[in-house]
């Protein structure tokens, strides 16, 4: 280097210089001719360092190259380009695509086409995404989308890529960095997976959850129910304090709820009752657990509610049940008690110390004192007691039994006690019980007495008075044969000699003279019905019931062919009972009531141009609804309640013929069939009987 710059200081000099330096023309021809030797030298010199300086340049950039071809293949970036053109070709990939199982010469040959390998659902947002970029910028963007890598297996690709444009703002080539941020993007959707769970377990608990920040004391979260139980929006809540949630009311003790709270803030699980105030303004109870917690790294305070106003509301019910309890015990003069089987404990109710009188404070009963009682001689009641008592145990049924016992002999004057003792039955502290209750029944004792005196005397007027019935029984079925038989004997004579006269000399007889003689025989004939009627009517209470299944629709097929045919021929007489009904009933009671109600409407209906008769019936449930109707010349229902009276009639006999008594009969049948009757009617209209009888 030193004989460079000697040769480059040389070959600056020019010829003045050196004839300057040299007055020998011959030196200084040497001089030039030396001067010629070191340019050719130094031009020499400087090409060949030259030379090796752009041979050590190039050996530097390919080392260079090399390492970063090493780097990008050992890096999970990708680095692709596109040309702008149809089809949109790759143009260069780094060769560390083959991870993903793509060869980079097939994709610059063209033989493979990237675009096909983004997922169906992905490839059109992405085409659609690149085309509005290259219309309006910006040139600089991300991506995201699926990638086929074979095998059926897809990773999720983030594509940075940036635009190169011409001098005329047109699209010449794309340039892309490609990282595989699949592990990521499933974090991100476990994350957002797991996030809705907590979402959903969190606003589908059913206690109400407030989230309160340690360092701003703000309310930073609420699920649904706390939502629901306060009636705020959640937006509207996380703006309230702890104040306008609790209640506002004289004496309630905000200070010591706020000292709770900070013992939370500072570690302690609290847990305590609160009176919450709703967005209406109504206040309620909550049970409130505090406990602090962190978060994603952020300190909060877990407040967990519970709505307690229905077991507040239940705990004051049973508060004054247990009142009401005790008013009813003290009034009925009933104690209770329980006995624990595996403790020996025995507990009196406040009203069973009363009833034995003694003090609560100074007495503990136990169950010597039951054996000191003096049971009821009569009942072998001590006996028995004792034999339960001994039985019981746990898992042992117990007996539900009644005991009479007198008061203890040392507690004053005599008293009597019922004493009941329940089956055993499981607490829920795992432990066996038999309740029972003690009653006195002094009053009861001394009414049972007094009742067994009345009941001998009152069997003995029984006694008496069943005699009389059967000596006024026998008294009217004396009256019945008189009827029957003295009556009816001077009536036939009457209608006999009535007859006799008619026929042997009704030629005689002038047209008065043989008026009275159909007139007392009408009047025989009448009367011979009546009795009748009132021996069927005297009979009915002692005739015996016959309980069997009667079908409807026969018997009352049998009945109408009973009734006098002349009649019946005129009539239209439907019939509309099912011809499976059958129901439990005395036969002959119910035909009577039918005979006289078809007959009634047969008689009534007689003067009409088109009589009509119905007979309907229909089950309604345990009660069978029959129905008589017709067209005939009816009623005023302002006689409705004479109509079933004996005796009663609302025509005269001698437009009408009758006794009077049938529709009596129909009630009274009735009555002993356990059913009943009503009527409805219009004067020239019709009337109908309604039956109601038990299936």
């Amino acid at each position: 280097m030193v004989y460079l710059a000697v040769g480059l200081l040389w070959i600056g000099l020019s010829d003045q210089a050196l004839l300057w330096l040299v007055d020998d023309v011959q030196v200084l021809g040497w001089l030039q001719t030396v001067k010629g030797f070191f340019y050719v030298s130094a031009t020499a010199v400087l090409l060949f360092l030259l030379l090796y300086w752009v041979l050590a340049a190039r050996d530097r950039a390919s080392a260079e190259a090399h390492y970063l071809t090493e780097v990008a293949n050992r890096s999970p970036v990708v680095t692709i380009e596109w040309a702008a053109r149809p089809g949109w070709p790759v143009v260069y990939v780094s060769p560390n695509v083959r991870r993903w199982g793509i060869e980079p010469e097939a994709l610059l040959s063209g033989a493979a086409d990237y675009s096909r390998r983004i997922h169906p659902e992905d490839r059109e947002a992405i085409v659609e995404d690149v085309s509005r970029h290259m219309e309006r910028g910006p040139d600089e963007y991300l991506q995201y989308y699926r990638l086929d890598v074979g095998g059926g297996r897809w990773i999720w690709v983030e594509d940075r890529t940036w635009l190169e444009r011409d001098h005329a703002g047109e699209v010449r080539r794309f340039h892309g960095l490609l990282m595989d941020v699949t592990e990521r993007v499933q974090a991100e959707h476990n994350l957002r997976d797991s996030e809705k769970r907590f979402r959903a377990i969190f606003d589908n608990v059913q206690e109400g959850i407030l989230l309160q920040d340690f360092e701003t004391s703000a309310f930073v979260g609420a699920n649904a129910a706390a939502l629901a139980m306060y009636g705020y929006e959640r937006e509207e809540l996380l703006r309230c304090t702890v104040t306008d949630l609790s209640a506002r009311e004289p004496g309630y003790e905000v200070e010591r709820q706020q000292a709770l709270i900070e013992r939370a803030r500072r570690g302690e699980q609290i847990v305590f009752e609160w009176r919450a105030r709703h967005r209406d303004g109504h206040v309620f109870w909550v049970e409130a657990n505090l406990q602090a917690t962190e978060i994603a790294n952020e300190r909060l305070l877990l407040v967990t509610l519970r709505n307690i106003e229905p077991r507040k509301k239940a705990e004051q019910a049973l508060n004054r049940q247990m009142d009401r309890l005790t008013h009813a015990e003290r009034h009925a003069g009933l104690g209770s008690w329980e006995y624990v089987i595996e403790t020996g404990q025995l507990w009196w109710s406040d009203h069973l110390y009363e009833l034995m009188h003694l003090d609560p404070q100074r007495y503990a009963p136990g169950l010597s004192d039951v054996w000191e009682m003096q049971f009821d001689p009569d009942a072998g009641d001590a006996e028995k007691l004792k034999e339960v008592l001994q039985q019981l145990s746990p898992g042992h049924e117990g007996i539900g039994r009644r005991f009479r016992l007198l008061r203890h002999p040392s507690r004053g004057i005599e008293r009597w006690f019922s004493l009941t003792v329940d089956a055993v039955a499981e607490r829920e502290d795992g432990l066996h019980a038999v309740q029972g209750t003690m009653l006195d029944i002094t009053d009861l004792q001394q009414a049972e007495r007094e009742l067994r005196q009345f009941n001998a005397e009152l069997e003995e007027r029984v006694r008496e008075r069943t005699a009389a019935l059967e000596a006024a029984n026998q008294e009217l079925e004396s009256f019945s044969y008189a009827v029957s038989h003295d009556l009816k004997a001077p009536l036939r004579g009457i209608d006999g000699y009535s007859q006799l006269l008619e026929a042997d000399y009704v030629d005689s007889l002038d047209a008065e003279g043989q008026m009275f003689i159909r007139n007392i025989r009408a009047g025989v004939a009448q009367m011979n019905e009546l009795i009748g009627d009132l021996l069927d009517y005297s009979r009915m209470e002692r005739r015996p019931l016959e309980q069997r299944g009667v079908r409807l629709q026969p018997l009352v097929e049998e009945v109408l062919d009973g009734l006098d045919p002349a009649l019946r021929e005129r009539a239209e007489i439907a019939v509309d009972v099912p011809s499976d009904l059958e129901l439990q009933t005395d036969p002959d009671g119910l035909a009577l009531a039918l005979r006289n109600l078809l007959d009634n409407a047969l008689k009534f209906t007689a003067p009409r141009e088109n009589p009509r008769i119905a007979v309907t019936a229909e089950p309604r449930g345990e009660t069978l609804h029959l129905a008589v109707s017709d067209n005939g010349i009816g009623f005023d229902m302002a006689f409705q309640d004479r109509i079933f009276e004996i005796f009663q009639r609302l025509n005269r006999a001698e437009d009408y013929p009758g006794t009077g008594v049938g529709l009596a009969l129909v009630r009274r049948a009735l009555q002993r069939l356990g059913g009943r009757i009503e009527c409805e009617g219009r004067p020239d209209v019709g009337a109908t009987f309604r039956l109601e009888l038990p299936l």
